[in-house]
Formats: C-alpha cells, structure tokens, sequence
C-alpha cells in the first residue's frame, strides 16, 4: 500500500500523503528439523524439514511538497510468524530499518538479506527507501483562472481549482500483432480531502463524490493512469480520468491533510 501526504504551505500546516499497498513478499521460517516421536510399543524416527510460508504485509508512505514533489518515503512492515518460528529470512532495501512494536533484533546480510531474531513474535519494523514510484504526482493551482504558486495562494479569496496530475511509471512492453506495445500495471488513484465550509463554498470535483455535514465537505476523486492508453480507446469516445479536480470559492485559503 502506498500512501502520500501532501504538505501545503498556507497559513496552517497542512500535509499530502499518498498511500500505496502491497503484499505478497515472501518470508520463510525453517521448523521441525530432526524431530523423534516415541511410544511405549514403537519407535519412529522423524525427520521433518519444511519451509513455512509466512506473510507480510507493506504499507508505503510518501511525504510530498504542495506541488507533489516526494520528499522522504517510508516504508512500515508486517511480517506475520504464522508458524511462531525463532528465526525469519527476511528480503529488504530499506534503510535506517527500526523495530516499531518489539525488542526483536536483526542481522543484516548481502543480497539484501536481513535475519529477525522472532522469538516466535511478528515482526513490526520500518525504514526509508529511495525508489521511484509506481506512479507519479504532480499538483498545479489556479486562482480566477490564473496559475498560482502553492506558497502564494495561503490566504487568498477567489474562484480556485487544484488539479491533482497521476502519471503510470509502470508498463511492460510487449509483442501484439508483431508490434510492440506499452501496456501498463492498472492502478486506481484516489484523492481525498476534507475541506472547511467556512473557507469552500460552491465546490465541484471532476470525477468524484462530495459529502457535505455542515460543517466540512468530503471530498474523494478517482482516476485511471495508463488505462486510456491500455484500452487503446479514443477521448472522443470515452474519457478515462487521469487526473483528479477540485473547484471552489475560497475565502482566506487554508488546507488541511489531503490523501
């Protein structure tokens, strides 16, 4: 799971997260080597040596600028010991890797190796990465029509529109009717926010649901980056999002967290 959090320079401290999920990396515990099992009328010797199959689930945040810039990213790990093993092979690239819930320590090895002392328990621990993503952010502002620098635009009133631009990173190229094609990894990207009534008025989204209590109107948009060019469909025909827009009337621009 990848997530990102957005920092906007207004007048109040605000931040962009973006969220990706994956799972799926593999972690392997070694049991049962050398077992003997005895009764009082037999004796069998067994010798069981089996990889258990445990799980692990990833969570990675991306903290960008007001215009989408990544700033750091993090990466929080699972692994579940299924199996209560002592010891976890582990595969990792992060860096600065800090156990977050336990006392469990590690050992580091080539090929990105890592050993986790379990003593029977999960594994919760994190670190950094330098990586590019999967899919890339970028976010551009406009106030009455006009393009607007983020830092610029704290405390301003008027007509504004942030437009949230997804591009795909992600593609294999292969043979189709003897012509190579770029087909992407289809990603869904959805944009959330929750903005102050006393600051939005008149807000629209240009693909997206809007909820307002009163108080705060949610905000979610949705977009397709890649599945335009996947489909080979024409815009004139069907327009596939790859972008996320928001509109309103402002007074005094503030934002909050937008993910």
């Amino acid at each position: 799971l990848h997530s990102c959090t957005h920092s906007f320079p207004t007048r109040r401290s605000s931040d962009l997260v973006v969220l990706f999920a994956a799972v799926g990396t593999s972690v392997f515990a070694l049991t049962g080597e050398g077992k003997e099992s005895e009764d009082e009328n037999k004796s069998t010797n067994i010798n069981v040596s089996t990889e258990a199959k445990t799980s692990k689930d990833e969570t990675v945040y991306i903290l960008a600028g007001a215009d989408g810039t990544v700033q750091k990213i993090i990466v929080s790990d699972w692994i579940k010991n299924a199996m209560a093993a002592d010891s976890l092979d582990d595969k990792t690239e992060l860096s600065d890797i800090e156990n977050i819930k336990g006392d469990e320590g590690f050992t580091l090895g080539g090929d990105n190796s890592c050993v986790w002392d379990a003593q029977g328990n999960d594994i919760y621990y994190q670190g950094n990465i330098e990586k590019v993503l999967p899919v890339q952010m970028s976010v551009q502002y406009t106030l009455n029509g006009q393009a607007i620098a983020p830092e610029a635009l704290a405390g301003q009133s008027g007509h504004v529109t942030i437009r949230f631009n997804y591009q795909n990173m992600q593609y294999e190229e292969v043979l189709l009717d003897e012509k190579t094609e770029k087909i992407y990894v289809p990603f869904t990207m959805l944009t959330g926010m929750l903005l102050d009534t006393e600051v939005f008025r008149n807000v629209t989204i240009s693909n997206g649901k809007l909820i307002n209590d009163g108080n705060r109107i949610a905000v979610v948009g949705i977009a397709f980056p890649g599945l335009q060019e996947d489909l080979a469909i024409s815009k004139e025909k069907l327009d596939i999002p790859d972008y996320v827009e928001i509109s309103a009337d402002v007074e005094n621009f503030e934002m909050g967290m937008t993910m």
